[in-house]
């Protein structure tokens, strides 16, 4: 009979997670930026400009108006979906020792991309309840499933699994993850 020993859980270090991603970053540039330039820079832009010219002439409350945010938005979600699970594909690749190729991301990402959409649909309207409700279950909510895209590219548990996965990877880092986030938000928000 065999004793289930508990492994200790290694607690999230911030700096760790900043200092790795900017590695990764720094050592697959080329690729990150192709990636993010090709998914979500370009995409961005032809539709920012597409509904300048085209929506310029329309009422502000015009049915078209409506039509095209959600088709925007659509797309949107769908290239967010290829671009972060090709960028955790790179970091996987790159953290594990091994050169990342664009060909294994951008096969990685079209093979989880039906569950990717997926789990950002789940997170997205989950969060968004609960800071309705409250602010505090919503930010709870998404630091809970915010390893769940990394969880679908790396293990492939699907959906629900991913989310529950992520919510085990976070427990007791929770307030770490918060303060990470909220690096990330103001950087995003100095750099615009």
């Amino acid at each position: 009979m065999a004793l289930a020993m508990e492994i200790p859980r290694e607690r999230l270090r911030v700096g760790r997670v900043l200092g790795d991603g900017m590695g990764v970053v720094r050592r697959n540039l080329v690729l990150c930026l192709g990636l993010s330039l090709l998914f979500a820079g370009l995409p961005r832009f032809l539709v920012q400009f597409t509904a300048w010219r085209w929506l310029a002439g329309v009422e502000q409350f015009a049915p078209q108006r409506l039509m095209f945010a959600v088709m925007g938005g659509l797309i949107a979600m769908v290239l967010a979906a290829v671009v972060q699970a090709a960028l955790v594909r790179v970091a996987v690749e790159d953290l594990n020792g091994k050169r990342p190729a664009i060909r294994d991301c951008m096969s990685t990402a079209i093979t989880v991309l039906l569950p990717a959409i997926g789990i950002s649909l789940l997170t997205t309207l989950g969060a968004a309840l609960g800071l309705l409700l409250l602010v505090v279950p919503g930010v709870i909510l998404f630091l809970r499933w915010s390893l769940a895209a990394p969880v679908l590219v790396q293990e492939r548990r699907g959906v629900l699994g991913s989310m529950r996965r992520s919510t085990e990877l976070t427990k007791g880092s929770r307030w770490a993850l918060f303060g990470l986030w909220m690096i990330v938000v103001v950087g995003a928000i100095a750099l615009e």
